[in-house]
């Protein structure tokens, strides 16, 4: 087990940046656009990733060219996940410049990649430095700009499918419920659902908090060696339920809290309006789509050997109709 230090986080206007090392660029054309007449660095080579494919993350960071010193990653999301897995194969230092606090991962030591149609989790290390303008921050789509308080109200379902695990001893070993652990995530989760109002304004003083929250939450997970205290059925549910091209990540692991709240028999409505004052499209998955994750859900966990929750113990019709109707995710009369 590794415990996985943060990235350095600097604060500063992107104007100041001075780069001198020969520079590989991963980014998305309308990030690349807003800032490159701002950001001062020596490209030598361009990449712009639209899918989070593992072949092509490493054929990218296997065939840099030697004289590349230094990667940039500038936007979000997957740009981010891109970038650190071509670090990783180069062994060349990152430095991630977010558009807007979209998820933790700028944070974390792990990049998300698709391989054999499944989403996989790859460790790659943290990344060298983080530069945080709070203009650029500020500035950005206020449903994007805030939208990495999801991977703190995640907390919230995670923690559930954590303790039920204990209470039947289906933990592991490794995974096995820490109560000091739980205070501290619950603590943020609980954070994070006052903060919401303020993270949808984006206010300055909201937008470090969240901030902080997300790094103090990533660091737990690092020191547990494990996820189970932010990741559960909410992100599994993310995976499974499809989505069109302009629904983002974190808007489908949205949907998931509110769907494994419901699985664990708990009022979604705080969860929901913490999700809304913080400018989270809920409305955005069809229908029809969200109940064919929802019936998938148990055997893709079983099958998955995905950590236990209450999830094991359904069958793929079990009360699906109800759930989704108290989750909120599709009205009684439409279930």
């Amino acid at each position: 087990m590794n415990v996985w230090p943060l990235p350095r986080i600097t604060f500063r206007e992107l104007s100041t940046v001075r780069e001198s090392r020969l520079t590989a660029l991963v980014t998305h054309p309308a990030a690349w656009n807003t800032l490159k007449s701002v950001l001062e660095l020596p490209i030598a080579i361009q990449a712009e990733p639209s899918t989070r494919d593992r072949d092509l993350f490493e054929s990218l960071g296997q065939g840099l060219p030697a004289d590349i010193e230094v990667i940039y990653a500038v936007g979000d999301e997957i740009i981010i996940d891109a970038a650190k897995m071509v670090a990783y194969w180069s062994k060349k230092p990152l430095i991630i410049i977010p558009t807007a606090f979209v998820s933790d991962n700028p944070f974390t030591w792990t990049s998300e990649v698709h391989e054999e149609g499944i989403t996989k989790e790859t460790v790659t290390g943290p990344a060298e430095e983080v530069i945080v303008d709070w203009d650029v921050v500020g500035e950005a789509n206020s449903t994007q700009r805030g939208a990495a308080i999801v991977d703190l109200l995640s907390i919230v379902t995670a923690l559930l499918d954590w303790r039920y695990a204990a209470q039947k001893n289906k933990t592991t070993p490794e995974t096995r419920l820490n109560p000091w652990a739980v205070g501290i995530a619950a603590s943020l989760a609980g954070q994070a659902i006052k903060s919401a109002p303020a993270i949808g304004q984006g206010t300055p003083e909201a937008l470090r908090t969240l901030l902080d929250l997300l790094c103090l939450a990533v660091q737990l997970d690092s020191q547990l060696g494990h996820r189970r205290a932010s990741h559960g059925t909410e992100h599994v549910f993310a995976e499974l339920v499809k989505a069109d091209q302009n629904v983002t990540h974190t808007e489908r692991v949205a949907a998931g809290i509110l769907y494994a709240a419901a699985l664990n028999n708990q009022d979604v409505t705080p969860l929901r309006a913490a999700l809304t004052a913080a400018n989270i499209r809920l409305d955005v998955l069809k229908s029809a789509d969200i109940r064919a994750a929802a019936i998938a859900l148990p055997d893709y966990v079983r099958q998955g050997n995905l950590p236990y929750s209450i999830v094991n113990e359904q069958t793929n019709t079990e009360n699906v109709k109800d759930l989704l109707a108290k989750s909120t995710l599709i009205p009684a009369k439409a279930s």
